[in-house]
């Protein structure tokens, strides 16, 4: 049934937020055996607990850090075009290109698909890890950060059939001041239209493959430390804190707002740092892939010839991107844009994480 669901985008007809929750749930049925799946199911939170948690906490931390989100997208790109001028000691005068050519109009470029977009993704994403946890738990007894790292992975990887289309239209409308004219958006209306009449549906799922290889790991680092963190945070909070009160028969009290946060920080920094290479590679091929179209048919009555000339950089795959860009640009390079990557990740991981499971203890 999951294999339906998720296959279906690729055959033109992307599945729906209620058939890929549906088909997670007939997936991760069968995952353990009947007593196993009586315990999972137990501890799993209700389907419809999770969608309003997330929905709400993925559109706080969207709205907070869009603006910071836009500036970093529009300064890799700008290190992308200036071949990798914008090493440690001129970040700086990067920043400063792109923020004497932002206004608040600007810095809000794409923010109206990336939160309508997240809440059936972000809805799909915590649902598929709240369900697949406990089985994976269950599945491997003792090893609880390589069944919540598996539940992260698994997550993404059926999440980004509806990520993938959102962060297409958003950074393309993001960063196409930058990119020399190669597609002209009037907005995320004007931008759905073009990709679909010039590209077709699959034009949405640019760098599908890069999108998983980049934000899989991410997600699973990122969930797997989170639920690691919290529970030391647990013990040591309430073991040095007097705390009779509980939230429900069964069911561990929630850990203040400051607390939640603080562990997603922790877990969402180091998890946006060490999965920045990935980042940058898929970053660069989504905007790649959009101009070897441009090359083929031609922008805005330019030859194909003449739009390929316009291309700032070209790469295969997400594993040529890597290699080309230590050859050309150093090992360093690879780490680009890190800070302030982290500076988008980390409070957006902090309110989404640290929101998320304070709504769902109280629901």
């Amino acid at each position: 049934v999951l294999k339906k669901a998720v296959a279906a985008s690729s055959v033109g007809c992307p599945p729906s937020a209620s058939s890929l929750v549906f088909a997670i749930r007939q997936w991760s049925a069968g995952m353990a055996s009947s007593s196993d799946a009586e315990v999972a199911a137990d501890s799993a939170p209700a389907v419809w607990k999770t969608i309003v948690a997330s929905s709400v906490s993925i559109c706080l931390g969207k709205i907070a850090t869009h603006p910071i989100d836009t500036l970093k997208a529009q300064i890799q790109v700008d290190t992308a075009t200036r071949h990798g001028l914008a090493s440690e000691g001129v970040v700086d005068s990067s920043l400063r290109r792109v923020l004497s050519r932002s206004s608040l109009r600007s810095v809000y470029q794409g923010f109206s698909i990336n939160v309508v977009g997240s809440l059936p993704a972000g809805a799909v994403y915590m649902t598929t890890y709240e369900l697949l946890r406990p089985r994976f738990e269950a599945r491997l007894p003792g090893s609880q950060f390589v069944a919540d790292f598996s539940a992260g992975f698994a997550a993404e990887a059926i999440s980004s059939v509806l990520w993938c289309p959102v962060d297409v239209v958003k950074e393309r409308l993001q960063v196409q001041p930058e990119m020399r004219g190669l597609y002209k958006y009037a907005g995320p209306a004007d931008a759905v239209g073009q990709i679909l009449r010039s590209e077709g549906i699959l034009g949405f799922f640019r760098a599908y493959g890069a999108t998983l290889l980049a934000f899989g790991p991410q997600s699973a680092i990122n969930l797997a430390l989170y639920e690691q963190i919290e529970q030391r945070a647990r013990d040591v909070y309430f073991g040095s804190v007097s705390c009779s009160s509980s939230v429900g028969e069964g069911k561990p009290p929630p850990i203040p707002l400051w607390l939640a946060f603080a562990c997603a920080s922790a877990s969402g920094l180091t998890a946006c740092f060490f999965t920045t290479p990935l980042d940058l590679a898929k970053l660069r091929m989504q905007v790649v892939r959009a101009s070897r179209h441009a090359a083929r048919h031609g922008v805005d009555g330019v030859s194909g010839g003449a739009a390929a000339v316009r291309q700032p950089f070209n790469y295969a795959n997400i594993a040529d991107a890597l290699f080309q860009i230590t050859k050309h640009e150093g090992p360093r390079a690879l780490f680009k844009g890190a800070l302030l990557r982290c500076l988008v990740w980390v409070p957006q991981t902090a309110i989404f994480l640290g929101t998320f499971k304070c709504i769902l203890a109280r629901l």
